[in-house]
């Protein structure tokens, strides 16, 4: 039970202990509400507190702690700084106000508070760790970690260090000493499954994506219903060709979240690469209307009703997309596909030149916009969109050897030859007959 002291001189009198005693019972009774949740109630039994002993440093401290909870961030700095005139040696009030300050983004006195906590107590773990998070935020990462060394070596079982320190070995790019940190969180906690889920997105950067499909499976062996990491193993299950996989994992999802509009689109991803273009039209449909703008999806149904050959309903539903998405390349290319399906080759043109105004250097819709100029015995658009693309990418052999095609078609040996030349010094076989006959 804590005491509490009112700044007059009421010795032994009844009304003194009437009035301490009602206030203690104010200040259990707004913790319980505090500790259940219920702010609005906790700050009304905080508040009377404070209007009986307006001194009480533990009644704004509560309060402070309240407002904070409540996102009320700047209510929270005024309670804990009264807190600290009241009882400047309340170590949880630096470190609490400091946090304010920080969701603030008042860094600086953040910081200046996490020092104050510090020298009040050099052994506090969680002034370390939260110094070092700041310092994170601010890119010092390098500050940052020597913090979190500090704090894991003062509470050597401390996971929120460990996770911090190996988040800034990750930006750092040394994603190696980031699983290393992330392991040996893993040795003292054995049973923490953020940091396997962790450590799988650092093996997924180092390109071990075996080790860190293992780590997502352990860890949501232990929290078998989060969200974030279901996704994260769903998509690196599909990358990696374990389609089954993920749409195990997205209709997990589902069941969970009915809802949940992404985790419909990434099973229709996965579909559709089995492929099963009808499963996949009927999931981007209940994503679509779960989230009516979902443009990505509309592109991924127009696809499956393109080798349904549902020509009209791929139209409309690219034409959807771009309505939602001016700027969606895809959109515009797989509509061109999608016309072209139709014989309509003057409409695919035009919609690959969209696209390339959007994505100028993207190689892939400059070489589709070459091969059909040429079927359309637009010569000069296909050696100007392959002039351009061997610029972008000087090492395509398969470039150069379409321009001399088009060159050799108008006569122009000489830019063959040398094109010729250029394919077969970057492996092109069927190059070297040709610069045999044109290059004499």
């Amino acid at each position: 039970m804590k005491t509490f002291y009112a700044f007059l001189l009421c010795f032994f009198s009844l009304f003194c202990i009437q009035s301490q005693t009602k206030t203690e019972v104010l200040l259990k009774e707004g913790e319980v509400f505090l500790l259940n949740q219920q702010y609005d109630k906790a700050l009304t039994s905080f508040n009377k507190v404070i209007a009986l002993l307006p001194a009480d440093a533990d009644a704004y401290y509560n309060r402070a702690v309240t407002y904070a909870n409540m996102n009320k961030f700047d209510s929270a700095v005024t309670d804990y700084t009264t807190t600290l005139k009241l009882n400047p040696k309340k170590i949880e009030a630096y470190i609490n106000r400091g946090s304010a300050y920080s969701e603030l983004r008042e860094y600086t006195l953040a910081i200046k508070d996490y020092n104050k906590a510090i020298e009040l107590n050099p052994k506090m773990a969680e002034a370390y760790n939260n110094r070092g998070y700041l310092l994170s935020l601010q890119n010092l990462h390098p500050d940052a970690i020597k913090d979190f060394d500090k704090a894991i070596a003062l509470h050597p079982k401390y996971s929120k260090a460990y996770i911090n320190k190996a988040y800034s070995l990750s930006i750092l790019g040394n994603h190696q000493a980031s699983v290393e940190v992330l392991s040996q969180l893993i040795a003292v906690q054995p049973d923490m499954a953020p940091a396997y889920f962790n450590r799988a997105v650092e093996y997924k950067e180092l390109k071990d994506i075996k080790n860190a499909l293992k780590n997502y499976d352990k860890g949501l062996q232990l929290e078998p219903d989060d969200i974030k990491s279901l996704f994260q193993r769903a998509e690196l299950r599909d990358e990696s060709g374990d389609d089954l996989g993920a749409i195990e994992d997205c209709s997990k999802i589902i069941r969970v979240n009915p809802s949940n509009a992404i985790a419909y689109y990434a099973r229709a991803r996965a579909k559709y690469d089995l492929p099963d273009y009808s499963a996949v039209a009927e999931d981007c449909s209940n994503a679509i209307q779960l989230k009516p703008d979902y443009w990505e999806a509309y592109v991924l149904r127009g696809n499956a009703f393109d080798f349904l050959n549902k020509y009209e309903d791929a139209l409309k539903d690219y034409n959807k997309a771009i309505e939602l998405n001016p700027k969606a390349t895809e959109a515009y290319d797989q509509r061109a596909v999608a016309r072209l399906s139709k014989n309509d080759v003057t409409g695919a043109l035009s919609d690959l030149s969209k696209a390339i105004l959007i994505a100028p250097s993207n190689i892939q819709l400059i070489g589709k916009r070459a091969i059909l100029r040429s079927a359309t015995k637009d010569i000069t658009g296909a050696i100007d969109d392959y002039s351009k693309l061997i610029m972008l990418a000087p090492d395509n052999a398969k470039a150069f050897l379409a321009r001399a095609e088009l060159y050799s078609n108008i006569g122009n040996n000489e830019q063959a030859c040398e094109d010729y030349k250029h394919a077969e010094a970057l492996g092109s076989g069927m190059a070297v007959s040709k610069r045999i006959f044109y290059c004499k």
